[in-house]
Formats: structure tokens, sequence, C-alpha cells
């Protein structure tokens, strides 16, 4: 593992704490050097990039269009319930619209999963402890 802790050896729940750090930074390369080449990001219906995303352009095209729209935007991992290589985070998520300058905050849940020293795949729920329950159910 290098100093970083995102080598080849690197814990699921150090991987996905890397993440947030890349993305609350825009450190985009770093990011994008934690996925796995088939990496999925699944959204649910109402939020604002719903559906199913696969691969580098395209989750790199959604989050340009997110930060068109908000000029400021942060995610902040409330704690982590790790289950092997599930990582479940409720979050708050903040953001300021750039024409409007509206402040949002809503609260939500990731479940991220990890295979292989890789980041394979991201859920967002839109409740909080639906992340956890998923994982749970996953697990037994």
């Amino acid at each position: 593992m290098n100093g970083n802790g995102k080598g080849k050896h690197a814990s699921p729940l150090s991987l996905v704490q890397a993440m947030y750090e890349a993305v609350n930074t825009r450190d985009w390369d770093a990011g994008f050097g934690l996925l796995a080449d088939a990496f999925e990001w699944h959204e649910p219906a109402q939020a604002f990039h719903s559906g199913t995303h696969r691969g580098f352009d395209d989750i790199r095209q959604r989050l340009e269009e997110q930060l068109e729209v908000f000029d400021e935007l942060t995610i902040e991992p409330e704690e982590f319930h790790e289950l092997g290589e599930l990582i479940a985070v409720p979050v708050g998520q903040r953001a300021r619209g750039e024409a409007s300058g509206v402040e949002l905050e809503i609260r939500i849940g990731h479940l991220w999963t990890v295979r292989d020293g890789k980041i394979a795949r991201l859920d967002v729920f839109a409740a909080r402890d639906d992340a956890f329950r998923a994982a749970e159910r996953a697990t037994t």
C-alpha cells in the first residue's frame, strides 16, 4: 500500500473514505483511479441524475452537469457501516445554485461495493437508512 491508503491492499473503508475526499476536493483523477473499469452508479428515480450510469465518460459527464448547476457542492459522510465489501454511509449533501444562490441540503444514503481493491458500484438511496438495510440484506 502506498502512503495515501489507496494502494492495492487498501481496505474497502479506506477506498470509500478516499473517494469522498477526492469528490470534495474535485480531484477527479484520484477519484477515477479508485473505480473499477466496470463501475456502476445507481440513482433513485427522483434524483438529479436518476438511473444507472456506467463507465468513466458517463460518470464524468454527470459530474460536470451537476457542477454546472451548483457552484458549491459537498458530500459529508456522517458515519461508515462496513459489512465486508459493502460500505453503507448516511451522508449530508450541500449545494448552492450557481445562478440562484439558493442553498440546498439533503440527507441521503450511499451504499458502496468494493471488489478486488476497487470501487465497483455506488447505490444512492433517498432514505439514509435504506443503504444500511440493503447492505444487511446482501450480507445475510
